[in-house]
């Protein structure tokens, strides 16, 4: 790696830095929620090796504790991860000319944080033949982050005493990443009917009611966006 090289990878490294600090508690949580399911450490950091997604990973956990089938667990996870077909598509003009093994690479280290922190760096024309190293530097930063923290996080909750009851680390997580997704009303809208879908099918059989809902939020959501922007 030549000096060119590893100072926008470095660049990459040290603009992600900063989002240690939402990262780092979320894992901790997350791995928390992992252990509360009676899923070992190995198994929890198998599965998030192989599902780099933490909201799909709470969803998959939420599910399995219901006992949720295991294809409309899989259906969830993969609605959960719709948003990254709209990141690749960003993505894909400034990586088309890398090899395949370099966006194989780059696919699988995808996050929200990796995204949010290269779009602007890789959208100057100026930075098009290195802009992949600076991507890597904070995708490696947050993957590394990620893992670490969220294996830590289910070694401490496996010797919590069963008498700490820790179940509330789901969804409060799950209220950490909403949150601060609510931006405008039809955000608000969105997430006000999803909830109370939610509430009204919470007796459909296998907690399906909660995949509908959130089906029936996004389609009212973009049904305001639409009536605001006509």
């Amino acid at each position: 790696m030549n000096k060119w090289v590893r100072n926008e990878f470095m660049r990459g490294v040290q603009a992600f830095l900063p989002l240690l600090v939402g990262v780092v508690p979320f894992g901790l949580i997350t791995g928390i929620a992992v252990s509360q399911t009676g899923i070992s450490p190995n198994d929890g950091i198998i599965m998030s090796l192989l599902v780099y997604s933490g909201a799909a990973l709470l969803v998959a956990l939420q599910l399995i504790q219901l006992g949720t089938p295991i294809l409309i667990t899989i259906l969830s996870a993969l609605m959960v991860n719709l948003r990254f077909l709209m990141y690749s598509a960003s993505l894909a003009p400034h990586f088309q000319k890398l090899s395949s093994r370099w966006k194989i690479l780059l696919a699988y280290l995808l996050s929200d944080q990796a995204y949010a922190v290269s779009i602007s760096y890789l959208e100057d024309p100026s930075n098009q033949k290195t802009g992949h190293w600076y991507f890597l530097g904070a995708a490696i930063t947050m993957w590394l982050t990620w893992q670490g923290s969220l294996f830590l996080g289910m070694v401490v909750g496996v010797n919590v005493p069963p008498g700490w009851s820790l179940d509330f680390t789901v969804p409060l997580t799950f209220l950490a990443l909403a949150v601060p997704t609510v931006k405008d009303k039809s955000t608000l809208f969105s997430a006000l009917v999803a909830s109370l879908a939610a509430l009204l099918m919470n007796g459909l059989p296998f907690k399906i009611g909660v995949v509908i809902a959130a089906i029936i939020g996004i389609g009212i959501g973009a049904m305001v966006d639409e009536w605001r922007s006509s």
